[in-house]
């Protein structure tokens, strides 16, 4: 997505393109669940329709309307399917780069230059959409399944989020989220020793949590830091909504910080990942405007360096349920729910 300037790539992605290899893997998951998605920043749709893309065939366009809201419509036009993200917006309205034709926020076609009359087919599908701390999510079917999630005991107003950065990875989607549910996962990628039996439930029939009692190891500058400056242990709460929305709450005895990684499939088994940090808003003005935003900068750069002992480990990882042992029991019963809930 553009207006994000700080990409990490986990990798460079090489997924495999055999159509029949990927057909096994999808088998049970959505190529496209329907879920919550990230499609940017308030910023960035005022600024310019912004294009997103799903691997099932959808195509959608954001974009800032008149009265001030965004909207999400279906991105090809309904006269000869141009790429409405290609065009431009007029008087809060999204106009065809091709013909002109202008949508307004609903999806109807309020204007056709080279007509008086307005087709009945004349009109876009319309998307539910979100805004939580200037980020827009939208939901990629007419009606959403269920409301838009944020963390559990908090509301938006109380968060003031860092900036983002993106994740590219060679890896099914349903992959990533299954991360907070692995428990070998953690000790050997993070060096976060369990020191109690994980806790998992399903606070939404779309919502699947865990709550893992973590001891921080590890000796590289981060986990020293952390220790140092939060505590040498924490509680983490993952919880994961249909796998493309992944809240992630780590409460130490000094501070708590709260992430969300946003997951976008993409074509091949591939992967993207916007994620957001966030930090609990001053009560005092000033600290508002001055601590606040270099707290928000500093528990980002720590949360980048956590993403980053994943770099290259998930590459091309694929699940092979006659691989399972029991160790893995949590991590199937993850992926057996994820895959009910998107039949």
């Amino acid at each position: 997505m553009p207006g994000v300037d700080d990409t990490v790539p986990l990798v460079a992605v090489n997924a495999r393109s055999d159509s029949s290899c990927n057909d096994s893997i999808l088998r049970g998951f959505a190529s496209a669940p329907a879920s919550w998605y990230y499609v940017g920043s308030v910023e960035e749709i005022t600024r310019t329709p912004q294009r997103f893309e799903l691997p099932d065939g959808q195509t959608f366009v954001a974009f800032g309307t008149s009265d001030g809201r965004i909207a999400v419509l279906g991105a090809r036009c309904s006269h000869m399917g141009a790429d409405l993200s290609r065009g431009c917006v007029k008087d809060g309205r999204i106009v065809c780069p091709l013909h002109g034709w202008e949508y307004a926020g609903d999806g109807k076609c309020a204007r056709i230059p080279a007509s008086a009359e307005i087709p009945p087919f004349a009109h876009q599908p319309s998307f539910p959409v979100e805004e939580r701390g200037g980020h827009v999510f939208f939901f990629n079917r007419a009606e959403a399944k269920f409301p838009m999630p944020f963390f559990d005991g908090v509301s938006p107003d109380e968060l003031l989020p860092a900036r983002p950065f993106d994740l590219w990875d060679d890896v099914p989607w349903y992959l990533v989220g299954s991360n907070g549910f692995d428990q070998q996962h953690f000790e050997m990628t993070h060096d976060r020793r369990l020191i109690a039996e994980p806790v998992v439930d399903s606070p939404h029939p779309f919502a699947r949590r865990c709550q893992l009692d973590l001891e921080i190891g590890g000796t590289s500058y981060v986990d020293r830091l952390t220790r140092a400056l939060a505590g040498t242990r924490s509680r983490m709460t993952v919880t994961s909504w249909c796998g493309t929305m992944i809240f992630g709450t780590a409460k130490f005895p000094r501070v708590t910080t709260y992430g969300l990684a946003t997951v976008r499939p993409l074509q091949n088994l591939a992967t993207h990942a916007r994620v957001i940090v966030w930090v609990r808003r001053s009560e005092n003005p000033v600290a508002r405007w001055l601590v606040d935003p270099l707290n928000a900068m500093f528990r980002r750069h720590f949360i980048k360096a956590f993403f980053k002992s994943d770099l290259g480990r998930l590459t091309g990882t694929r699940f092979r349920p006659d691989r399972m042992i029991p160790a893995d029991k949590m991590l199937v019963e993850y992926l057996a729910w994820l895959q009910s809930i998107h039949r």
